[in-house]
């Protein structure tokens, strides 16, 4: 299933090279707020409803390659590959719910300075702890999607994102056949190497 998904994408990106004006690509790091929801439960309420005093961190990582934009439209089609880590953990002890993305997107912008993206695709997870006498399943099978706005700075073909990023990933685990479902609102920097966009207006 990944690889086959990995090959579409790769044979769209390279049809829509022939009209495209240019190489488009981007990889940054976000922070934010996560959750991580097994079989309708908050893990991070549970924790807490239960006495547990913990923390959590929740990072995004992504990498998006594509052509674009196409003749007056400034659009892009892009593959990417990236993820979330929802980390809980209370002193040494952690558990970290990693939720990953593979698939095609696109990205468009209204103005120059203003960038509009999304993707959707097939997800897996890969959670992980120290804790000796938790089971940490992979997935079965998912999928995942996300949307972001950023402002891009940078007159010429280099320039930077910053923007918002909202992240959903819904998985079946292994074994168990529970359901995760995992999601993360964050702010986001990423460099990005683009022809830039013509103007709409």
């Amino acid at each position: 299933m990944k690889k086959s998904l990995i090959l579409v994408v790769f044979f769209i990106c390279a049809s829509l090279a022939v009209s495209a004006q240019g190489f488009y690509f981007d990889i940054g790091l976000g922070f934010g707020k996560a959750w991580t929801i097994v079989e309708g439960h908050d893990i991070v309420k549970e924790l807490r409803s239960a006495g547990a005093d913990i923390n959590e961190t929740a990072v995004d990582l992504s990498l998006k390659a594509g052509y674009g934009p196409f003749g007056t439209i400034p659009l892009y089609v892009v593959g990417e590959t990236g993820g979330i880590g929802h980390r809980i953990y209370d002193g040494s002890d952690y558990i970290q719910f990693n939720s990953y993305i593979i698939g095609p997107g696109v990205i468009f912008y209204p103005i120059p300075f203003i960038q509009l993206g999304s993707s959707i695709g097939y997800s897996f997870v890969a959670n992980q702890t120290n804790i000796s006498y938790y089971q940490m399943y992979k997935s079965k099978n998912g999928f995942a999607l996300n949307f972001s706005a950023a402002i891009d700075l940078g007159k010429r073909n280099h320039g930077c994102l910053i923007g918002i990023k909202y992240f959903y990933a819904n998985n079946t685990l292994e074994v168990s056949n529970a359901v995760e479902e995992a999601s993360m609102i964050g702010v986001f920097v990423k460099y990005a190497y683009r022809k830039k966009p013509p103007s709409l207006f």
